[in-house]
């Protein structure tokens, strides 16, 4: 790192007294820095700490600290837009070495719909986006460091950093281990499959034609589940989405296989993600479960109807959609899901949030028609959703961002955990085989905890 010529592009900035925050951008190349050893240093920030990864690999970002938040009660897109380009306003942004290939973002998300929380979600809000104190992307090995301008010393500031980082290195890593289970059951088995059997007879082939309804299983401990534990268990299995967010006294968590859309400049990625089989780990008999995925008219249907669904949506905002009209297999460790990419091209105009309350939630995690599905939801699914199933990522000043739908998940409070599974329900669907799918999807958040038999 080099403090002398770092020094001197502070020495010739000025603070510029309109703004609130300085974010300065600086290189921790070869640093020993990780995700365990970032949350074991800021232990004093607990509730007030994310690590984000994606699937591939184009973001490993840990945030400590939310300086500030865009925070609302209700989704309105245009005014969540106009309060991020604000936030972003208010940032004296400085380099201290050109050419890093990484850039500052808010991290967050919004509820799986409006559904009025219970006791378990009132740590996180309708929506909300923040801004770390801390941003560590920790694939390019970049640091963000944003503090109040008012409050910054041009001439201390860097060694203060310094003595930070290098802290960070010799930080402890003492994890508790695995937390001891106390209890585990589900809740309201045979209600949901009742919930089920009389979904299936209201579903028709045109009105309302799907619906994903979810469960939950309760776990609960002897002790708090503690977050270098989790960070490990998180870290052990690549291939999906990590998300470790905490928020006051709750951690949610997801290992997510689905992406909803990332955007670069006038691009946006997104997948349809829909049909499942259990993935057996015996080469022949997974050969026999693809294939039977690929050929299962019942899950055929199930992607199709989310493919149609997600490119009805984009249409109004992209000039170009291109999709292969054949599905392909999307391999995960305990399961397989039918899969097509979907690319777009956007209009000048489309802002990422009209593109989250337009694709949000696609089918295959709601329903069709996504109006009717959403409120039969919010109507007959027992628990609220909060954060399972529902937008989380990171954005960047302009539309460029990356969205994640956080199924496989959990919600962590005090000495309990919260986990979350659902399945597309369409006609002809079995209660007992849609309520042994669940089971499968519970298992990797099971094996986060270790609270797993296989």
């Amino acid at each position: 790192m080099n403090l002398e010529a770092y020094q001197t592009i502070l020495d010739d900035i000025s603070l510029d007294s309109d703004k609130n925050y300085l974010t300065l951008q600086l290189p921790i190349y070869g640093m020993d820095i990780d995700e365990r050893k970032l949350f074991s240093h800021f232990g004093s920030e607990l509730g007030s700490r994310y690590w984000f990864r994606s699937k591939e690999d184009a973001y490993n970002i840990v945030g400590i600290g939310y300086l500030e938040s865009i925070r609302r009660d209700k989704y309105s897109a245009s005014s969540l837009s106009k309060e991020k380009d604000a936030l972003y306003d208010k940032i004296q942004k400085v380099r201290l070495e050109e050419g890093i290939p990484s850039r500052l973002s808010l991290f967050g998300g919004t509820r799986f719909d409006t559904k009025e929380t219970t006791d378990e979600w009132n740590d996180f809000a309708m929506v909300e986006f923040h801004l770390p104190k801390w941003q560590f992307d920790l694939k390019n090995e970049v640091l963000f460091y944003t503090a109040g301008i008012s409050e910054v010393d041009l001439q201390t500031v860097l060694g203060d950093i310094v003595r930070e980082l290098e802290a960070i290195e010799n930080a402890e890593l003492k994890a508790d281990g695995k937390p001891v289970i106390n209890m585990e059951k589900d809740l309201f088995p045979d209600e949901w499959k009742a919930l089920v059997d009389r979904t299936v007879d209201v579903l028709d082939e045109t009105s309302f034609r799907k619906v994903v309804l979810a469960r939950q299983r309760l776990i609960t401990f002897k002790s708090s589940a503690d977050p270098l534990f989790l960070l490990e268990r998180l870290d052990n299995e690549k291939g999906t989405y990590t998300i470790y967010y905490e928020k006051g006294k709750s951690a949610f968590i997801s290992k997510s296989p689905e992406k909803l859309f990332d955007i670069k400049g006038d691009k946006l990625r997104t997948n349809a993600i829909a049909g499942s089989a259990k993935r057996i780990h015996d080469s022949e008999q997974d050969e026999l479960q693809k294939s039977f995925l690929l050929n299962d008219e019942k899950n055929r249907y199930e992607h199709e109807v989310v493919r149609e669904s997600i490119v009805h949506d984009l249409k109004p905002y992209s000039d170009w959609v291109e999709y292969d009209p054949k599905p392909g297999i999307l391999e995960n460790k305990y399961i397989y899901h039918l899969h097509t990419a979907i690319k777009a091209t956007l209009n000048d105009d489309t802002d990422v949030f009209d593109l989250l309350d337009a694709i949000h939630p696609t089918p295959a995690v709601g329903g069709l028609p996504k109006k009717t599905a959403r409120d039969y939801i919010m109507e007959e699914e027992y628990g609220t959703r909060g954060l399972y199933a529902a937008p989380v990522g990171i954005i960047h000043e302009d539309n460029d961002s990356e969205f994640v739908v956080s199924i496989r998940s959990m919600l962590i409070q005090a000495n309990s955990a919260t986990l979350f599974a659902g399945c597309g329900i369409v006609k002809g669907s079995s209660s007992e085989k849609e309520y042994e799918e669940t089971q499968v999807k519970f298992t990797p958040m099971l094996n986060v905890l270790e609270a797993n038999d296989e």
